[in-house]
C-alpha cells in the first residue's frame, strides 16, 4: 500500500507541485491550504508523514503541528517542514518541535524524492532498533550526535527541556542524553520527572556537562543519572557508553 503523504502550504503553486512529484513517485498524496484545514483531514485520515509549512497565516506550522500533536493518530507522525528560511533560530525550532528535518523552498524535486527515500527507509529499519532521545542546547552537536549516531540508532535530538518532557508524554524512548545545563525546567528535575513516568522510570540517563564530572555528580546526588560524561564528547564514546547503558538494561 503506497505511503499516504499530508501536504500543507498556503501556496497553491508550491503546493500542487510538491503534489505532482510525490505522486510521481507513487505516494498517495493529500493537500491543504491552511493549518486548520490539514488538522481536519489528520483528524479523519491516517497519515504516514506530515510535509508542512512553517509561515502561514492563521496557525503557522509549529501551532498547527502542536494541535495535531494533541489528536489520537497524531502524537507519533513524522513531519518535515518546509521554509524559505535557514537561518539558526529556524533549524532550532524545527528541533525543538521533534521534526524529522526540513526542506527548503523552491522544493527541487531531487531533493524531495531523496528525502522521502531517506526518511521511509530509516523509519522501515528502525522499527527494530533502540530508540536515543538526545537533549542539549548545542544545535550543531545535535546534528553531529544525529547524523554520526543515526547510522547504528533511531536519533531524536531536542534543543530544550520542555520539548524533551513534550516529547515524553507521547513517545518512548530507550536511552535519554541529557545536557546537564538543560536538566532543570522550572526549578523541577528533569531526571526526576521522567523516573516519576511509567516509560521512564528505568531509562538509563547518560548525563553531558561543561564542569567537571564529580562536581555535577554531587550536585545531582538526589537524583542521580547512571552516567556522567566531560564535554566535550566523542561521538564513538557516547555510542559505547549508549551500548553499554543498553548491556546493564538487558541483564537487570
Amino acid at each position: 500500500m503506497a505511503k499516504r503523504i499530508l501536504v500543507v502550504d498556503d501556496d497553491m503553486m508550491c503546493l500542487k507541485t510538491v503534489q505532482r512529484y510525490l505522486t510521481e513517485d507513487g505516494f498517495e498524496v493529500l493537500g491543504a491550504l491552511s493549518g486548520m484545514q490539514a488538522i481536519h483531514i489528520a483528524e479523519e485520515t491516517k497519515i504516514d508523514l506530515l510535509l508542512l509549512d512553517i509561515e502561514m497565516p492563521g496557525l503557522n506550522g509549529y501551532a498547527t503541528l502542536e494541535q495535531i500533536r494533541e489528536l489520537p493518530n497524531g502524537k507519533q507522525l513524522p513531519v518535515i517542514f518546509f521554509t524559505g528560511r535557514k537561518d539558526r533560530d529556524t533549524v532550532k525550532c524545527c528541533a525543538a518541535a521533534g521534526a524529522e528535518g526540513y526542506i527548503t523552498k523552491p522544493v527541487e524535486k531531487r531533493v524531495l524524492h531523496e528525502r522521502m527515500e531517506e526518511l521511509f527507509s530509516r523509519m522501515s529499519a528502525s522499527r527494530e532498533e533502540q530508540t536515543v532521545l538526545i537533549v542539549d542546547g548545542d544545535v550543531e552537536l545535535l546534528k553531529r550526535f544525529k547524523l554520526q549516531l543515526g547510522k547504528h540508532f533511531k536519533v531524536i535530538v531536542i534543543n530544550s527541556g520542555k520539548s524533551a518532557m513534550d516529547y515524553l508524554g507521547n513517545h518512548r524512548a530507550d536511552v535519554l542524553v541529557l545536557d546537564y545545563a538543560l536538566s532543570m525546567l522550572d526549578g523541577v528535575s528533569i531526571v526526576d520527572s521522567v523516573r516519576k513516568t511509567d516509560n521512564g522510570k528505568d531509562m538509563p540517563i547518560i548525563m553531558l556537562c561543561d564542569e567537571e564530572v564529580a562536581t555535577v555528580k554531587e550536585a545531582c546526588k538526589a537524583n542521580p543519572a547512571n552516567v556522567y560524561m566531560k564535554k566535550p564528547v566523542h561521538t564513538e564514546a557516547l555510542m559505547q557508553s549508549i551500548q553499554d547503558q543498553w548491556i546493564n538494561s538487558a541483564g537487570k
